[in-house]
């Protein structure tokens, strides 16, 4: 029996966010703990035949799932220099320090997802990039700025030097840019058991990876559903 350890993170934009600690890159929403929880097996079978298209190595056990809510967090917001900061979870098992292998896959799914997200926008015109949508914080180009800019601020949060990125860049670019960057700095989570906290928030190497591989899935998600709205109509 495959035993997944969950943690439970509410208020995430009104919604509970479950997370499969034990595989980065698995989580999912629900309007409350329990809608999110009963949506975790179908998107561990969705992530590992995802996996078999990039990989014939079985990196997700299947046989006997079985699940238990290891820790739950109640997201809270802070004011920090006139701006509302949002403090999200550090659960028990972020405190356990990456492995050689651990980071060897994080990197082979951010530049799966990453490929990914660049065959999904590159096809797409122009017009469609820079077009608002309602109800909508941000363009589809302005949430590919969005992933590059915060990519560089996870590894900041663990203290990395990280160059600032150049502005005048386009959205391209500045993705291309944090991907090297992503790439470069990985390899130094093997190991690393610092914890540090800033604005009442703390990260890890596990909780830095465990936000890189949700962000990018995410806003690929995110950027698909806008995307095949407007080519539909």
């Amino acid at each position: 029996m495959t035993l997944i350890q969950i943690g439970i993170e509410r208020n995430v934009e009104g919604r509970t966010l479950a997370w499969a600690l034990d595989y980065p890159g698995v989580f999912t929403y629900g309007a409350d703990d329990a809608e999110a929880l009963i949506r975790i097996p179908r998107q561990i079978l969705t992530f590992e035949s995802w996996l078999n298209l990039h990989t014939n190595q079985p990196w997700v056990q299947l046989e006997g799932l079985d699940m238990h809510i290891d820790e739950t967090f109640e997201v809270f917001s802070i004011e920090v220099d006139g701006s509302i900061y949002e403090v999200n979870a550090f659960f028990r098992s972020d405190l356990i320090p990456l492995s050689e292998e651990e980071v060897r896959q994080t990197q082979q799914i951010f530049n799966w997802q990453r490929e990914e997200l660049l065959a999904g926008v590159e096809t797409l015109p122009p017009e469609l990039l820079k077009r608002e949508f309602e109800g909508q914080r941000w363009t589809i180009e302005g949430i590919l700025m969005h992933i590059a800019q915060v990519e560089p601020w996870y590894f900041s949060r663990l203290g990395f030097d990280i160059p600032q990125p150049d502005e005048n860049s386009n959205a391209f670019q500045l993705l291309d840019d944090s991907a090297k960057m992503t790439n470069r700095y990985l390899p130094e989570l093997v190991g690393f058991d610092q914890v540090l906290e800033q604005y009442q928030e703390k990260w890890s190497a596990r909780k830095l990876v465990r936000r890189l591989l949700w962000h990018q899935r995410d806003h690929i998600d995110h950027i698909r559903e806008l995307a095949l709205g407007q080519i539909r109509e």
